[in-house]
């Protein structure tokens, strides 16, 4: 598999060195990979609807001009793509509340060593092996198949169940109860109606979530503690990854 890997930093000497870490990386798993390196937010803006299909982005948060915080609500808000993974980088640890609704996958302080970059690329390479599988549904008799790593959420109504997706919904008949038995532990009920694939989480409020798309979902109270669970238990997955 060829993967697609970005880099967003004003110093010069930091591209090189992260290029050639993750050149190295791949080249080790056997894997095929493209890095692409920009050294300013208005050129990464400007070349980046030709380059979109990013895996993953290393971004520098202290860029001149436009900051690397402005790149991250551009790539999430304006050309949308919600499944592009973010490594902000920075030579600060102050940024934490900034980034969050970014949705970014990890935070860097500099300098980074050749182990960290290594071990980024590993969990979310094996993030993406997991997200690769698929959900499979019958509809009208015929078989479908989504992959899982798409999937927002699944709503129910009596009978039918929609799939958000991150390219429209789908619907087939069903019993969500009975679905979510055949979901990873990524996936958790919110209420009798709704089941939400906790990567897809864009923000936690009191009484609800918003997810992604900017759908918004209600968790009732009776599932508050099981959610809350499966957030921890995420999060502890992904530290030990």
């Amino acid at each position: 598999m060829r993967y697609r890997i970005g880099l967003c930093d004003d110093e010069i000497s930091t591209c090189s060195v992260l290029e050639k870490y993750i050149i190295d990386c791949f080249k080790e798993k056997g894997d095929n990979v493209e890095v692409f390196v920009w050294n300013s937010a208005e050129s990464f803006i400007e070349d980046v609807p030709q380059k979109t299909c990013l895996d993953i982005l290393f971004l520098d948060i202290e860029l001149p001009g436009k900051n690397g915080i402005d790149v991250g609500y551009y790539i999430r808000e304006s050309i949308v793509d919600i499944g592009m993974h973010i490594i902000f980088i920075s030579s600060k640890d102050s940024y934490a509340l900034e980034l969050f609704d970014i949705h970014p996958y990890n935070f860097l302080v500099k300098p980074i060593s050749k182990a960290k970059v290594y071990c980024e690329i590993e969990k979310l390479l094996q993030l993406d092996r997991e997200d690769r599988r698929f959900f499979t549904y019958f509809y009208n008799k015929n078989q479908y198949k989504v992959l899982l790593g798409n999937i927002l959420y699944f709503m129910s109504d009596k009978h039918h169940i929609n799939i958000v997706c991150t390219d429209g919904k789908k619907e087939y008949v069903g019993k969500l109860k009975q679905e979510l038995n055949k979901l990873p532990t990524n996936f958790a009920i919110i209420n009798q109606s709704v089941v939400v694939n906790l990567r897809h989480i864009k923000e936690v409020l009191a009484s609800a979530l918003v997810m992604d798309n900017g759908d918004i979902v209600v968790i009732s109270k009776s599932y508050r503690k099981e959610f809350n669970m499966k957030i921890l238990e995420m999060q502890m997955e992904k530290d030990n990854i």
